[in-house]
């Protein structure tokens, strides 16, 4: 019979030794207390497999528990400490470091291999890959490395192995076999018997990519060399190997394959226990069907041995047979068996095991025998096991020879038992030794052969009785120790406690919003590369101190020994970073200067160096400490700043210099990111974390409720650490309120929220805790006397101090005995009462350091010290205060905040202060107060100057103030309302008067030294300017004429030097050279030019070009000349001699602009097939393409650090381009008409452009690239532009009025305010198209070419919220519905769109129109009226399915441009292109109208009902208004005339006395209705008017201008005539002084006096003035 052909069923003879399943075999020894030094390896074993234990029960709370009551609790006490953990994990993983770096003994490698089970995956690897490398050096066997390496590799958890290992372990060992003669006889025997454990591991799926092994390593070659040996335990090795081989291929382990063909699988699932237990009685049952299943020898290919015959036929020794009946690819039971008798074993599964060995049907197969008896002595000869379960082992194989039949059939298996009997007698263990003794006994006693080469038996190395590795690791450095110290000291106070989101961030403050990216993956990537440092940017508040906490406490999470040691450096608290800032950070972490020399010269630092800003810092950082330099310190730095602090040009102070130099390097080394404010997603995040930290009464809902129904709050928790405060602040506030919507939340009542929360959670802690009996009562006085109260005023003091004596710098370092006698000891000292005061506090302490918990909360409380709102009696801070009427004497106090300091450059603080104003009515009279005292009392004067800008900057409109004898230096009124106010014998030294209105002003007798009006005075020129040109020191401005001449100006005098005369066409285009000393023009003429400035002589002249020469430029270094033309072609020429260099072919038409970039080596050039091209200038090459607009390219300039370009074109655009990836970053699309010339500022922060739509714009370089200012003035196209080098504060700009136009663009403090809101500003990006007033008069909306809808209140202007976004172009129209509750607004996107009003939501779209919807009026029915440039007009019932109209009117024979409903709603009118109105009656149920009106000569561009329905009123591109009689057929009534151009909008007054009109000559004229006589005329208007409308009840009437500006002027009438006068105005971007008086002013200068003539002031200034004059 074969021996697979065994009867399945068979006497099973039951052999009980093993009684009961034990725990499986575990290091156990005694465990050591919290930060007790390991002694021992065995210990540090233990304690991690605990660990490892522990983190498994979490996901098997269903299993029994398998740890006694000592572990628990040890694991519960660790638990707490993750530092400890943290320890325990560390020592192993240094450890392995040690091992790898040290030579190997036996000893220490039986050590280190014992660490296998519990080493994390990377220590793990390491060890591996030393113990491969260390197997194939060795030039003799090394069977301690050998076994080691098989330990490691059996102890695998899955995954950590990879293919690549196991190829390189079986190449090795293959290598080992066939080199026969370097080994001992017993080499042999290990080695197959690692080859077999290597096996095992493969076949149970622990090694990733089994594949490549199978590619790499033909086994059945490296076996098939025993095919004659004699030996039996290699053969049975040999036999193991193969079996194990035929399971690797498997999608399944063995013990799967077993358990599947039982009844253990479920769906086709089979499941094993995750803490490796096994099924006894499945397990036997998958053996018997698997037994049945193989009993057709399943076949594999593979090699196959020959000569099969059975044993028991043949009666040979098992070598024999197997040798013959070995089959490779046969798969067999007995493997099988034998791993599931190991998983029992190795589970502790004693009694299982014995079952099995009894009872497996394969139990007759001698192969089966052999390896049970292999697994016995193994169990044996383990210390691991207990003494009565070695013994037990034993006993079994003796009872198995004596009692079992089946067992030991085959000499050899009894001759193995006898082998093992044999090595068991030689361990230490005495009583297992004993028992072994006796098992040799019985089997000698019958004369049984001994094997006698020495078979490995052993499963594991012995665990050695010392610990050297262990030892090394305890006695480490002190260094080493110290920075485990430091390490575990700061992930304690680094974890970020609390609600925590990642930030978001973008690359730079010019990338667009939505290039955002995880800005911690972004600073690992950062870690990870060559660049040394990198800059965080973000807003008060944007989380970067909370990020850069994170970072630390990840990076030191991740420290591994040797790599780079991460450093938090708070700037502020460092005694002058600029210098040691390493090692000053460090002596006050404790370390020895010794230790400081050895962390310089051997180790690497991550720097993560906070608040740059708060630091008051203004130089390098990492050039003034030397990083990175020979001898210092090798540190990468990640630095932290605000955004404002930082102002134009920045990146110098972070740049990493060169060595030896002062410029920063230019080799990719600095990066930075900019924090962005959260999304609705992060804020929803935010709160579902708040939420579940602690138990709460509200839900996330209620949170997100809260935050959605306040006006604007959503905007403003944006900021994360606003939106902390309203997490704790909003309870409180919304307590008792049911209409959320009428709560006007703004960032002070968080603060002040916040902070009262903050003081009473403190003040009942303080209560709670043990106190001495000194602290007690102080704290018991405090309560009583108000502790609120009494902690606001201590923290307010605090910041008032820190101003005073530390410059803001907000970090106090304070020790008692230095600084007990100074301001410090009131806060910081022992006094009892300040103690409790300042443990109640948002305070923050590191040592001897303390700070406010944030930046803001400084100048929160700064801001007190100037108005504390409960010094007043107000009781609500969220409804409108009544007028208090007192006087607060801190404001008026000489040593107060308001007079020491000046608040100006203190965004943050007068944003505060703002928010006081609104909310505090007695704090706005105090600051006027303020502002009059200033007229008797100079001491006044600084504060003065803080109240006028505080009460300007929160809204307060200061139109006709009495403002006579007022001192207010310095004062911010940049964009001020100023009509008609009272200045005169002010002294307004240095105030910013930039873009203000200051119409009829009155300023006689004012002292105006220094004011800042934005501009300067243009100049005249004798025909159209057509380019200009600074020079490269900014001493001369060159003005290139229409007739050929070029002017050149004095720019510290503008007086004229000289004129260049030479060509005798339109000069096209003007460059200096790099010396200034010579200038290049080109001309229409064709001919290029070099003039001599000192002479003023045409040097060379030069015709080449090949027709009109459009444009010119020269290289940065002044060696090559660029021109091109209408030829098509780019052509280079050495500057020197006008001699050609090349020419450039591939643009298809004329070349109209060119410019280098900053290194010369590229030149742009755009032209008028709409294309930007990139040449090599050294070479030629055209190496880019690049489209994009839709027109020809005008002009292009390059960024000063040549990164980026931008080019205007006719197509209206400004593009933005970065050089490095080719590709547009933005479109900014504003102007209105084509851009002529576009330019950077010096310093690369600002972009400039100039249009035919008669404005230069100036906008941020950087993302969200938004609009800064609009330039007016001009009356005509400007056709050229130029920025001087010192700056924004001189661009000049070519008119086609004559004149060339000045302006001092410089950033102010308003931008920076700006910048710091958290509210949009209310006016609009570009022209105003749309303006519309509720019926009630409560609520006025705008539409605007930046496709938004606006809202504000009508008598104020003040905003209403944020503006409405949902149109994809141009809003054409607003309206409202007869109840309020609706706005309807229609769009050039073919669209209306219908919101509500009360929550600001759009509630419907309506797309309903084939072409543009350009108009819209609502019926007293609430029916909806539209017209629309596809000709015709629509009635919308709003009720109803808005999808289609209720009613079509059609009619007109070209677009639609207006539509009218009488105040009945019996009729509408329509005003259309096809220059006709029409009056269609609604009664009449007829889509035709009922007359038509034909009177104007072109389009008719509005129309309207006088309030009465019997008039109407058209406008129309004539220049004209017709006034229609109804009643009388179509009469043509009156005909108006007095405007210049084409009239856009028209108007009756309430009462219809008067009508309204705007024209596009930008002007607004007031005419009688009755007389037809014009009442009066509005202009100052730099844009046509747009709309028109008039408040009920009232002579006031507000305009939407196209230079963006709303304006509500009040009309006063007199007689015949009338006047108005300013009452609030928006979006103002110019300078406005019509009629103001500025008679006798003192020190204005004459520059400034004749920018003010030039803008119709009148009066003549004192002769004290005596500046140069401007020369025209």
């Amino acid at each position: 019979m074969a021996l697979v052909d065994l009867p399945i069923t068979m006497t099973v003879h039951t052999i009980n030794v093993f009684l009961e399943n034990v725990p499986k075999p575990t290091l156990k020894t005694d465990l050591p207390g919290p930060k007790q030094r390991i002694e021992r390896t065995e210990q540090l074993i233990y304690c991690n497999t605990l660990l490892l234990q522990d983190s498994l029960s979490l996901s098997l709370s269903e299993q029994e528990p398998t740890l006694d009551k000592t572990e628990l609790a040890w694991l519960a006490e660790i638990m707490e400490d993750p530092i400890e953990r943290d320890r325990l994990q560390w020592q192993a993983n240094f450890m392995v470091e040690s091992f790898i770096q040290e030579d190997k003994d036996s000893t220490k490698i039986a050590e280190i291999v014992a660490l296998g089970p519990i080493l994390q995956q990377e220590p793990y690897r390491k060890l591996v890959s030393s113990f491969i490398k260390e197997f194939g050096d060795s030039r003799l066997l090394d069977v301690d490395v050998l076994q080691g390496l098989v330990q490691l590799v059996q102890s695998s958890s899955p995954g950590y192995l990879v293919s690549d290992d196991v190829i390189m372990i079986l190449g090795l060992l293959r290598i080992r076999l066939q080199d026969p003669h370097q080994q001992s006889s017993e080499h042999p025997h290990h080695i197959h018997l690692a080859i077999s454990r290597v096996l095992d591991v493969i076949a149970d799926h622990k090694v990733q990519d089994v594949d490549r092994v199978l590619e790499h390593e033909p086994l059945f070659e490296i076996l098939s060399g025993l095919k004659g040996s004699s030996d039996p335990y290699l053969m049975y090795q040999t036999c193991y190997a193969f079996q194990a081989l035929q399971y690797v291929p498997d999608n399944e382990t063995v013990l799967q394959a077993v358990l599947r063909r039982s009844r253990s699988v479920v769906d086709g699932v089979v499941k094993i226990s995750a803490l490796g237990k096994l099924d006894l009685g499945l397990v036997l049952e998958g053996l018997e069907n698997l037994q049945e299943a193989l009993g057709g020898m399943i076949g594999v290919a593979g090699t196959v041995y020959e000569g099969v015959s059975s044993l028991m036929e043949s009666g040979r020794g098992v070598m024999e047979s197997l040798k013959e009946r070995f089959k490779a690819g046969e798969k067999r039971p007995w493997y099988a068996a034998i791993r599931a008798a190991y998983a029992f074993a190795q589970a502790g599964q004693l009694r299982d095991l014995n079952h099995l060995i009894c009872e497996a049907p394969c139990r007759r197969d001698p192969l089966f025998q052999w390896g049970i008896c292999q697994s016995l002595g193994e169990i044996a000869v383990d210390p691991l096991w207990s003494v009565a379960s070695r013994q037990q082992a034993i006993v079994l194989l003796g009872r198995l020879y004596n009692e079992d039949p089946d067992w030991g059939v085959d000499e050899s298996v009894k001759a193995w038992m006898l082998t093992i009997a044999d090595r068991l007698i030689s361990i230490n263990d005495l009583d297992v030794a004993a028992s072994a003794r006796i098992l040799k006994q019985e089997l000698a006693s019958e004369n049984i052969p001994m094997i006698q080469l020495q078979c490995p038996l052993r499963s594991r190395l012995p665990t050695p009785a010392k610990s050297p590795i262990l030892a090394k690791v305890q006695n480490i450095s002190d260094l080493e120790y110290d920075l485990r110290n430091l390490r575990s000291l700061q992930l304690h106070d680094y974890e970020v406690r609390g609600v925590y989101l990642l930030p978001q961030a973008k690359p730079s403050l010019r990338a667009m919003d939505d290039e955002l990216f995880p800005l911690l993956e972004k600073v690992l990537e950062f870690l990870a590369s060559d660049r040394q440092v990198m800059l965080i940017l973000g807003d008060s508040g944007s989380g970067k101190s909370s990020f850069n906490r994170h970072l630390v406490h990840l990076l030191w999470t991740e420290y591994k020994r040797g790599g780079p040691i991460p450093l938090f450096i708070n700037l502020a608290s460092i005694d002058d970073p600029q210098r040691d800032m390493v090692s000053k950070q460090l002596q006050y972490l404790r370390f020895s200067d010794e230790q400081i020399c050895e962390l310089r010269l051997r180790h690497q630092f991550i720097l993560i160096c906070d608040g740059y800003n708060e630091g008051q810092l203004v130089t390098n950082l990492h050039s003034t400490n030397e990083l990175n330099r020979p001898g210092q310190w090798n540190a990468k730095m990640v630095i932290s700043c605000r955004n404002q602090y930082l102002g134009q040009n920045y990146r110098y102070r972070f740049e990493p210099y060169s060595a030896n130099s002062r410029v920063p390097s230019d080799h990719g080394l600095f990066e930075e990111a900019v924090i962005v404010p959260f999304s609705r997603t992060q804020i929803k995040a935010y709160v579902e974390q708040y939420v579940c930290l602690e138990p709460r009464t509200w839900t996330t809902q209620d949170y997100m409720d809260k935050l959605t129904s306040i006006p604007n709050l959503m905007e403003i928790v944006k900021n994360p650490f606003l939106l902390t405060l309203a997490m704790e602040a909003l309870p409180n506030i919304t307590e008792g309120m049911k209409d959320l919507s009428t709560i006007k939340i703004m960032r002070v009542h968080l603060y002040d929220t916040f902070i009262k929360h903050w003081l009473g959670v403190n003040k009942i802690r303080l209560q709670e805790i043990p106190l001495s009996k000194e602290s007690r009562k102080a704290l018991d006085l405090l309560v009583d006397i108000g502790f609120t109260s009494l902690g606001i005023a201590y923290a307010t003091r605090l910041a008032s101090a820190i101003f005073e004596h530390q410059g803001a710098n907000p970090v106090v370092l304070y020790t008692d005995l230095r600084d007990r006698g100074s301001w410090k000891a009131e806060f910081f000292g022992s006094d009892p009462m300040a103690r409790m005061l300042r443990e109640a506090s948002p305070l923050t302490r590191s040592g001897s350091s303390y700070r406010f918990v944030h930046r803001s909360m400084l100048e929160y409380f700064f801001s007190l010290g100037v108005f504390d709102p409960s010094n007043f009696g107000e009781k609500d801070e969220f409804s409108p205060q009544s007028d208090v009427g007192s006087t607060s004497p801190a404001l008026f106090d000489a040593e107060g905040p308001l007079f020491r300091h000046s608040l100006l450059a203190e965004p943050s603080i007068i944003q505060f202060l703002c928010d006081r104003v609104q909310q505090s009515t007695s704090f706005k009279q105090q600051l006027f107060a303020i502002i009059k005292e200033s007229k008797s009392n100079l001491a006044a004067s600084r504060a003065a100057a803080n109240a006028v800008t505080i009460l300007f900057k929160s809204g307060v409109r200061l139109c006709s103030v009495d403002m006579r004898g007022v001192r207010i230096p310095g004062a911010d009124l940049s964009g001020g309302e100023l009509d008609s106010v009272q200045f005169q014998g002010a002294d307004m030294t240095g105030v910013n008067l930039s873009r203000s209105w200051l119409r009829r002003a009155d300023f006689s007798n004012a002292v105006m030294s220094g004011v800042q009006f934005g501009e300067w005075p243009f100049f005249s020129v004798n025909k159209e300017p057509t380019a200009c040109a600074y020079s490269n020191d900014g001493d001369t401005l060159a003005v290139g004429l229409a007739s050929g001449d070029i002017n050149v100006y004095d720019t510290a005098t503008w007086t004229g030097t000289r004129t260049l005369s030479g060509h005798f066409k339109a000069v096209t285009g003007l460059s200096y050279h790099p010396t200034s000393h010579q200038l290049f023009s080109a001309s229409r003429d064709g001919t290029l030019r070099v003039w001599d400035l000192k002479s003023g002589i045409s040097e060379q002249t030069f015709g080449g070009q090949g027709g009109v020469v459009s444009s010119i430029a020269v290289s940065p270094d002044g060696q090559q000349l660029a021109t091109g033309g209408a030829d098509k072609l780019v052509r280079l020429w050495f500057s020197d001699n006008l001699s050609p260099v090349r020419c450039l072919p591939g643009h298809i038409d004329a070349v109209k602009c060119l410019a280098y970039s900053p290194n010369g080596s590229v030149l742009a050039s755009g032209s008028s097939d709409k294309t930007v091209r990139l040449w090599d200038t050294s070479s030629g090459n055209n190496t880019s393409t690049l489209k994009g607009h839709t027109d020809s390219i005008s002009s292009i300039a390059y960024s000063p650090n040549g990164q980026y370009f931008v080019s205007g074109s006719n197509d209206t655009t400004v593009r933005i381009w970065d050089v490095s990836t080719e590709k547009s970053l933005a479109m900014l699309t504003n102007h209105t008409d084509r851009v002529s010339s576009v330019a950077y500022s010096p310093d690369g922060q600002y972009i400039v452009s100039a249009s035919w739509d008669m404005t230069v714009r100036i906008w941020r370089s950087f993302s969200p690239f938004n609009q800064v200012s609009v330039l007016r003035g001009a009356t005509k196209i400007i056709t050229g532009l130029s920025v001087s080098p010192a700056g924004l504060a001189q661009v000049a700009a070519c008119c086609n009025d004559k004149t060339i136009r000045l302006w001092d663009a410089t950033p102010s403090v308003s931008d920076t305010f700006a910048s710091e809101t958290v509210t949009e500003s209310n006016g609009h990006i570009g022209g105003v198209s749309a303006i519309a007033i509720s019926h009630d008069g409560q609520q006025l909306a705008t539409g605007g070419y930046d496709t938004t809808i606006r809202t504000c209140d009508p008598t104020t202007g003040y905003s209403l919220g944020s503006p409405l976004r949902a149109h994809k172009r141009s809003v054409a129209a607003v309206a409202f519905s007869p109840t309020a509750q609706v706005l309807a607004s229609a769009s050039w996107d073919h669209t209306i769109h219908l919101w509500d009003t009360e929550r600001r939501e759009l509630s419907k779209v309506i797309p309903g129109h084939l072409a543009s919807v350009t108009s819209l009026t609502f019926l007293p029915s609430g029916h909806l009226i539209s017209g629309s440039a596809d000709w015709t007009i629509r009635l919308w019932n709003l009720g109803l399915d808005t999808q289609v109209p209720i009613r079509t009117f059609k009619g007109h024979t070209q677009g639609v441009r207006s539509v009218a409903c009488s105040p009945d709603g019996s009729r509408i009118a329509s005003a259309s292109e096809d220059r006709t109105v029409r009056v269609w009656t609604l009664a009449a149920h007829s889509e035709e109208s009922e007359v038509v009106f034909k009177g104007h000569s072109d389009v008719v561009a509005c129309v309207t009902f006088s309030p009465v329905g019997r008039q109407i009123a058209s406008a129309s591109g004539d220049k004209s208004i017709l006034l229609w009689n109804i009643e009388g057929g179509g009469l043509k009534q009156t005909v108006l005339l007095g405007h210049k151009a084409g009239v856009q909008c028209v108007a009756y007054s309430a009462c219809g006395q008067y009508l309204a009109s705007g024209s596009e000559d930008n002007s607004v004229i007031v005419w009688s209705v009755s007389s037809g006589s014009i009442m009066t005329v509005i202009g100052d208007v730099f844009g046509g008017i747009s709309s028109i409308v008039w408040k009920q009840g009232g002579l006031e009437l507000i305009v939407g201008c196209k230079d963006g500006s709303v304006r509500a002027w009040r009309m006063l009438v007199e007689e015949d005539r009338a006047q108005v006068q300013l009452e609030w105005g928006t979006g103002f971007g110019y300078l406005v002084a019509t009629d103001a008086c500025i008679d006798g002013v003192l020190k204005l200068g004459n520059v400034a006096f004749k920018l003010l003539k030039q803008r119709c002031a009148v009066g003549e200034m004192s002769r004290e003035d005596n500046d140069n004059e401007i020369e025209e």
